[in-house]
């Protein structure tokens, strides 16, 4: 199956979470990468939230995430960041490695 290879910026708390789910995933026995962690969270959620709805207090939650100008602007620099590295490394791999 193919995949898409993103580079995301996660919020601290929201790692510490994953990287737990991703701990409980390796001691079941499974090959639990963190990619794998975060895909299976998200689609867990995506049809918890299509099937029964998004409950009041997670939907607060994810609103005052949303509305934390310092915590979106953080997200917004990293994500800069990250992308202009990416498109670097593949000018210099282009220009120069190949």
């Amino acid at each position: 199956m193919p995949v898409v290879k993103k580079t995301v910026t996660i919020d601290p708390g929201l790692d510490r979470i994953v990287r737990r789910f991703q701990a409980i995933l390796v001691t079941m026995g499974y090959n639990a990468p963190y990619s794998t962690a975060v895909n299976y969270m998200l689609l867990g959620h995506y049809s918890n939230i299509t099937h029964r709805g998004m409950h009041s207090e997670v939907a607060k939650g994810l609103q005052s995430f949303l509305d934390d100008r310092k915590i979106t602007r953080e997200i917004l620099r990293e994500d800069g960041m990250a992308e202009y590295l990416e498109r670097s490394r593949k000018r210099m791999k282009e220009r120069y490695i190949a």
